[in-house]
């Protein structure tokens, strides 16, 4: 089972940012102070909150190694999971994969997820970028259509932690073949691909190296968790035994009223 978040980043507590590591926070400071940096700030504060609570760790000792062509993965875990983040305006889409589960096969590559998530273009656009990267058997003058080839290619690309021209060369499967999961074969090895519901305006895809079905589970994403400061360490993780208990009401019982007597006349609403 693949986990997959969708996260507005404009939205997220503004002190998220005490969640990253330096490396993080250089990236995040050479976007231009506005929307654009606070976006990456909560993106990837979010995808530490999540690779944290997968991992069972408290968010600061999460650390990343990055591959060849820049993929970041989770370091110091013996790569059991597999991460990948997707930023497309106020938007981010992160998932997490355990790799083992669900027959991932062997292999340094197996198991390993990509997701993106794209802005449907013009249909202009999308006719002279598709006649530009894609295959002959795939252009199209169909913005959704090229979108959804697009987000496939570049999950493909991902997952393999490859790069995205690797991707470009992969058919992504003929016209309106549903979400999937379907299969994509390409320079880099096999990998099963499946579309997720996304923002109106956007389009989205999941991928995962290897050839088994692919199973993705959309889960609702919490903003209210409250980042470690220097003066106040990660919490324990609740556990339900450590909840207060809920506390009982008594049934409701009217007064008691001696026989023979009449009961009060009811209070007459005034009127308006």
């Amino acid at each position: 089972m693949t986990d997959v978040w969708l996260i507005r980043t404009d939205i997220l507590l503004p002190r998220v940012r005490a969640l990253l590591d330096e490396e993080e926070l250089a990236r995040a400071d050479r976007h231009p102070d506005g929307p654009g940096r606070h976006r990456f700030v909560a993106a990837h504060a979010a995808a530490r909150l999540l690779t944290a609570e997968a991992a069972g760790l408290p968010p600061e000792r999460v650390r990343w190694r990055r591959g060849p062509h820049g993929r970041p993965e989770p370091d110091g875990l013996q790569g059991e999971l597999s991460v990948n983040l997707s930023t497309s305006g106020p938007w981010a889409l992160f998932a997490v994969h355990r790799r083992g589960e669900d027959g991932d096969g062997d292999g340094p590559a197996a198991g390993g997820i990509g997701v993106d998530l794209e802005p449907v273009p013009g249909d202009r656009v999308a006719a002279r970028l598709a006649a530009r990267y894609y295959r002959a058997d795939e252009t199209t003058r169909d913005a959704e259509e090229f979108a959804r080839r697009w987000t496939r290619k570049e999950a493909y690309a991902k997952a393999y932690g490859g790069r995205l021209a690797d991707g470009l060369r992969t058919h992504a499967g003929p016209p309106g073949d549903g979400p999937g999961p379907h299969r994509m074969h390409g320079p880099l090895g096999p990998c099963t691909v499946h579309d997720l519901p996304a923002p109106p305006g956007y389009r989205a895809a999941l991928a995962r190296t290897g050839t088994r079905p692919l199973r993705p589970r959309l889960r609702p994403t919490r903003t209210r968790a409250r980042p470690r400061t220097p003066d106040r360490p990660h919490p324990a993780r609740r556990t339900p035994a450590a909840r207060p208990p809920l506390r009982r009401i008594a049934p409701y019982r009217p007064p008691h009223r001696p026989a023979g007597t009449a009961a009060p006349p009811a209070a007459r609403r005034p009127r308006p």
